[in-house]
């Protein structure tokens, strides 16, 4: 689905996107790091996964070509929240209902 060399993030560092990214096997290799805003989470990893979690920032196009959506069922408020990132042709990929980019 991701072309190999490309920049992946994931948003929204939460229990449920831990658990599939562990059942898919699915590392700091493949995900770069994940933004949060939970304050308790920033500089910790994701169990198992060991993929870090930063602090928040807004989406740079020029930095990141594709964010796995962590937390899906807030995907309205984060794609309001980052309405520039998309205009400019950034990609958000999940797998709810089933794999697709968005």
């Amino acid at each position: 689905m991701i072309k190999k060399n490309k920049k992946i993030i994931g948003y929204g560092a939460t229990a449920k996107s831990c658990t599939v990214l562990n059942y898919c096997n699915i590392n700091y290799k493949k995900i770069n790091y994940f933004y949060d805003t939970t304050s308790f989470k920033i500089g910790n990893y994701l169990p198992g996964s060991k993929i870090p979690i930063k602090r928040y920032q807004k989406l740079d196009n020029k930095k990141i070509d594709y964010v796995f959506l962590g937390a899906w069922n807030f995907k309205d408020e984060i794609f309001k929240k980052e309405k520039e990132f998309i205009k400019n042709g950034g990609k958000f990929f999940t797998h709810v209902p089933f794999p697709h980019i968005i």
